[in-house]
């Protein structure tokens, strides 16, 4: 069963890596190079996905990301401004909330990522704004940190209105790579992201709200994926995602907390496809 689950084709290795995790838990007799590759799986990388469901022949994971941020300057039109992030990945195998009430809570985290960094925003004259920023952070896995990560990566994004749209554009370019503890060489991915997201007005909720609608697009191009364990073959290059998100208009407050944008998506990526939950920007 373990090894028709790390052998299927064309799926995320940070899919593989709960897989590998499962069955070596399940499993104590599971050979020793088997249980290394543990090691050499892309849950290394899971702050670079959102958070949603991901199959595997069948079989589910579940990956939570959030990112906080604190704005140290804001960014003007003569200085750059200067933000510290955080992205946070955890994923549990075998959990599937769309199953419905039914769906057990998971009792264990079977990968963890942190990923702190610092950006800095270049405000253009022309409405766009230029992040570049770097990171570096762990990885953890049954317990135990697995790999040094780091991470840079620039970013080209505009925000603007047209004809009573909110549109939001984005063009980034990440770099992320792993350094894996002992003697497993070190691994790294590349990917290019071309998105757009549009939101407006429709329906009155309240005598002083509106319902916002919004609809995004998301296309990856991964030039340099990771390397596969186990000859689970290769990635595809091309992913596209396609989602839809809701929220009122202005935004319900609770004391200072702005309620965030809610909605979902489906990213199509061969045997890595799935459904995503969107919480804030879907990008």
């Amino acid at each position: 069963m373990c090894n028709r689950l790390l052998t299927r084709q064309g799926v995320s290795r940070f899919v593989v890596a709960a897989a590998t995790l499962a069955c070596a838990v399940a499993n104590p007799a599971f050979a020793a190079e088997d249980r290394a590759a543990v090691s050499t799986i892309n849950h290394a990388f899971a702050t670079e996905l959102g958070t949603g469901v991901y199959d595997l022949g069948g079989q589910s994971i579940f990956v939570l990301r959030v990112t906080p941020r604190h704005v140290l300057r804001e960014a003007t039109a003569e200085r750059s401004g200067i933000r510290l992030v955080a992205p946070i990945a955890a994923g549990s195998f075998d959990f599937n909330p769309f199953e419905g009430v039914g769906a057990e809570v998971p009792d264990r985290i079977d990968s963890f990522s942190l990923m702190p960094g610092v950006e800095f925003d270049f405000v253009k004259p022309d409405g766009w704004t230029l992040t570049p920023w770097v990171r570096a952070g762990a990885s953890f896995s049954d317990g135990h940190s697995d790999g040094l990560l780091f991470g840079v990566g620039t970013r080209l994004s505009w925000s603007g209105e047209i004809d009573g749209i909110i549109v939001d554009r984005l063009h980034e370019l990440v770099l992320a790579s792993v350094d894996y503890h002992g003697d497993i060489s070190g691994d790294r991915f590349m990917r290019l992201r071309n998105a757009v997201d549009l939101r407006a007005s429709t329906l009155r909720l309240t005598p002083s709200r509106r319902l916002q609608a919004g609809v995004y697009v998301i296309a990856d191009i991964v030039t340099d994926p990771p390397e596969a364990p186990l000859d689970v073959g290769e990635q595809s290059m091309m992913q596209v995602e396609l989602g839809v998100t809701f929220n009122a208009e202005p935004r319900p407050r609770i004391g200072k907390w702005r309620w965030p944008r809610l909605g979902f998506g489906y990213r199509m990526a061969g045997d890595f496809s799935g459904w995503r939950i969107v919480f804030g920007a879907p990008f």
